[in-house]
C-alpha cells in the first residue's frame, strides 16, 4: 500500500548532500574488456590493468554537464589485487566525451587513486579518483564495475581479462 513511497525514500539521495555533476552507466566492450598482466588470482599481486569502457546513458542532475551524453574510456592503472581485494590503486584515464548528436564535445583526465582495500567488487577501484583536467575538473569519481564472471571461476583459473558493467558518478 505504501510500497510507492517506501522504494522513493529508499532510493533517494540522503538529504542535504548535492546532486552530482554526471551519472552513466558503465560496461566494458566485447572487443576491448580491461586486461589484466599477470593474471588476478586468489592472492594479492602487484597487477597492470588497461582496456576501455564505454558509458552510455549519461544524465546530469544538476545540470552542469547537460552537453554530455556518452563517453569513451581508455584505462591504465596498477594495482595490488586479488579476486577478492584491490588496494594501492595508481593509474589514469582518458575520458572522450560525446554529445547528443554523438560527436566528441571534449576529453577529461581522470586521476585513478584508491588507497583502502576494495572488497566485493576490486575492479571498482578503476573507477575512483578525481577529474584532473578537461571537462568536469575537480569533480570525484566513484563507482562499480561488476564482473560477469562469478568469484569462483576467477579463484580457481584466474582472471586475464574482465567484462563487466554497473555505473559511474562524477561529482
Amino acid at each position: 500500500m505504501y510500497l510507492d513511497w517506501i522504494i522513493a525514500i529508499a532510493t533517494s539521495a540522503p538529504a542535504g548532500l548535492p546532486d552530482p555533476a554526471l551519472t552513466c552507466a558503465v560496461a566494458t566492450p566485447s572487443e576491448r574488456p580491461l586486461a589484466f598482466t599477470p593474471q588476478v588470482g586468489l592472492t594479492p599481486r602487484r597487477v597492470a590493468a588497461r582496456g576501455n569502457l564505454q558509458l552510455t546513458g549519461c544524465t546530469s542532475p544538476d545540470g552542469s554537464a547537460a552537453s554530455l551524453r556518452s563517453g569513451w574510456v581508455a584505462v591504465k592503472a596498477t594495482a595490488e589485487a586479488s579476486c577478492t581485494s584491490a588496494r594501492d590503486v595508481r593509474g589514469g584515464a582518458v575520458i572522450t566525451w560525446f554529445g547528443g548528436d554523438g560527436r566528441p564535445v571534449g576529453t577529461s583526465r581522470l586521476r585513478i587513486k584508491a588507497d583502502r582495500l576494495a572488497t566485493q567488487h576490486p575492479a571498482d577501484a578503476l573507477l575512483t579518483g578525481t577529474i584532473a583536467a578537461g571537462a568536469l575538473k575537480g569533480e570525484r569519481v566513484r563507482g562499480g564495475l561488476s564482473p560477469a564472471a562469478a568469484l569462483l571461476g576467477c579463484a580457481a583459473r584466474g582472471m586475464s581479462t574482465l567484462p563487466g558493467s554497473g555505473k559511474i558518478t562524477f561529482g
